[in-house]
């Protein structure tokens, strides 16, 4: 068959129209998922799809798309075909990573990366995926590794710089951490993700000053930030500043009421302050929302400042069936009985019964020592 020039002609035309309009749908797709209108993107990607079916910007954006409303596995499909056809797209490793990130498959994550080693080693933003994941697996040294390995890509790369202060704050590395995060608050003086990360550090040195700078920057910005009040409530907490504390946990507990945690820590610097009815009025409303081990704790250690040492034991008892292995409870009831009721042999008993089943108990055999001295 001859074609005419007229037909010749078409033919580009043709190509040409058809290519501009799967580059038009993509667009369209895109745009379409920034405002979240999910399922007007996916008709636009079945369209672009049905025109070109190995079209990777198409399956990468379905891949994206179904990541997006937790569609994993769906998500996982479109990207494996797309590196099936093309195996340097780092679009759909990333994609593939993320997917087996946040189905808690963090192993899976790794195996990606081997899998694609030829662009893994290359690319900043996916050894920074492969860190996070050693990283939460507790994998330390290897998550440093890649850490430092994107940062020689990228030595500026924020979610990197952010992943190293994780890792070091997870080490206990606290100063390591701050120097990590400084890094960012020079470019970024105002996130206060970053500002509370290092009240957080500092705090955990005991530097509870510096700690509360950062809290307060935090707080300026937002002044109902949780982070920033939690944190500046147990720094003051830290330097005893009790009263100072409570004017903390009340702001959170304006938001936030029954917040458990916050309750308790308000409790215990109403203790700090020697207001012990006050903080036992708020064990005890922990305790009628639920069951709370740390509420009855609290509410145990706040009888014996009351002077209600029967009702203590009582309650030191029902802490220890539900915890043996926890020392708090048998050295209060051991300390209780010895000091209080004069009951020594119960004190020593306890104790040995302890010990038997928990032979390497620091806490309870420097007790169990004391008391024998003073028998």
């Amino acid at each position: 068959m001859v074609l005419t020039m007229n037909e010749l002609d078409l033919e580009p035309k043709l190509e040409d129209q058809t290519f501009n309009k799967i580059k038009n749908l993509a667009k369209e797709a895109y745009k379409l998922i920034d405002f979240k209108k999910y399922n007007d993107a996916k008709e636009k990607f079945n369209e672009l799809l049905a025109l070109d079916p190995v079209n990777t910007y198409g399956l990468v954006g379905m891949g994206d798309l179904l990541y997006k409303t937790h569609s994993y596995d769906e998500a996982i499909y479109f990207y494996r075909k797309c590196l099936n056809l093309d195996q340097n797209n780092k679009f759909s490793i990333m994609g593939l990573m993320n997917c087996y990130r946040d189905m808690k498959q963090l192993p899976n994550v790794i195996s990606i990366a081997e899998e694609f080693r030829h662009i893994t080693m290359t690319d900043a933003s996916i050894l920074s995926r492969v860190a996070d994941a050693h990283r939460k697996l507790k994998n330390f040294k290897e998550s440093e590794i890649f850490y430092m390995q994107a940062l020689q890509i990228n030595p500026t790369d924020q979610y990197v710089i952010v992943g190293i202060g994780h890792l070091y704050f997870a080490c206990q590395r606290y100063q390591d951490a701050i120097k990590w995060w400084e890094k960012l608050v020079v470019t970024q003086p105002n996130n206060i993700k970053i500002l509370t990360e290092i009240g957080n550090s500092y705090r955990k040195i005991k530097d509870f000053d510096k700690a509360i700078e950062y809290y307060e920057r935090a707080k300026t910005l937002d002044g109902m930030n949780f982070f920033a009040l939690y944190g500046l409530a147990e720094s003051c907490r830290g330097k005893k500043d009790f009263h100072k504390a409570i004017t903390y946990w009340e702001k959170i507990l304006s938001f936030d009421p029954n917040n458990k945690l916050i309750i308790n820590r308000y409790a215990d610097s109403l203790r700090g302050m020697g207001q012990y009815q006050k903080a036992l009025d708020c064990f005890n409303r922990i305790l009628q929302m639920e069951d709370d081990y740390f509420a009855l704790l609290g509410k145990a250690t706040t009888l014996i400042l009351l002077g209600e040492i029967d009702k203590s034991i009582e309650i030191f008892m029902i802490l220890h069936k539900k915890d043996p292995i926890n020392p708090r409870p048998v050295i209060e009831l051991a300390d209780l009985w010895f000091y209080s009721k004069n009951k020594k042999d119960n004190a020593i008993n306890i104790l040995k019964e302890f010990l038997k089943n928990n032979p390497s108990n620091t806490d309870a055999s420097i007790k169990m020592e004391q008391l024998q001295t003073e028998y």
